[in-house]
């Protein structure tokens, strides 16, 4: 939906529900602002859920077990 959809079924109401669509404009506005301060940013990270492991340089891991076979 776009600014001038909103406008046009704005100005196709009657002047005494102004008030009303005020009111409900800042309604929404309050709960996005409110929902951006408290739902945290993203960053793809899973670790909070099943914790890391830190295993070392993952390339000497791989020389090691290829070693193992010789």
């Amino acid at each position: 939906m776009s600014y001038e959809a909103v406008l046009m079924q704005v100005r196709s109401v009657p002047e005494a529900c102004l008030d009303e669509i005020s009111n409900y404009i800042d309604y929404v506005v309050y709960r996005y602002e409110k929902q951006a301060k408290t739902t945290p940013k993203q960053k793809g990270n899973l670790s909070k859920y099943f914790g890391i492991m830190d295993l070392g340089d993952g390339l000497e891991i791989q020389k090691e077990m290829r070693d193992e076979w010789n």
